[in-house]
């Protein structure tokens, strides 16, 4: 009887694990205040071709369900010269789809180079 008892405590133990994994994760929450708000924003930045004329580019992508206003400053630095932007984006929530997503775009020397940038968001 004790040996059954074992049995079905186990089976519902591992069935309450197993239904704690496949829950889904609440999304992330904002920072108080302007942040880079870490949580809440996934950066990704490169170099490309705009037709004939090199780019740097900076894409946001908003993880969390608040609208986000971002300032973006960009510094890029080549053989051939530097460069300096900036620009606001606003970010919609998660949920609004393409419209979390915003790309801030600026005219470089050249392709390649170092380059540094930095945002300071907040819930708008």
């Amino acid at each position: 009887m004790m040996k059954a008892g074992l049995i079905v405590a186990a089976a519902l133990l591992s069935a309450t694990h197993a239904f704690a994994q496949n829950a889904p994760e609440p999304p992330p929450k904002p920072d108080a205040g302007a942040t880079a708000q870490t949580n809440c924003i996934d950066e990704e930045d490169h170099y490309r071709m705009d037709g004939k004329k090199p780019v740097f580019f900076i894409a946001l992508t908003n993880k969390c369900e608040a609208r986000l206003r971002c300032k973006v400053f960009a510094n890029v630095s080549s053989a051939r010269g530097s460069a300096l932007g900036h620009s606001t984006l606003v970010l919609a929530p998660k949920s609004r789809g393409a419209a979390a997503k915003q790309t801030f775009t600026m005219r470089v020397k050249m392709i390649g180079g170092n380059s540094m940038s930095d945002r300071e968001c907040r819930v708008f």
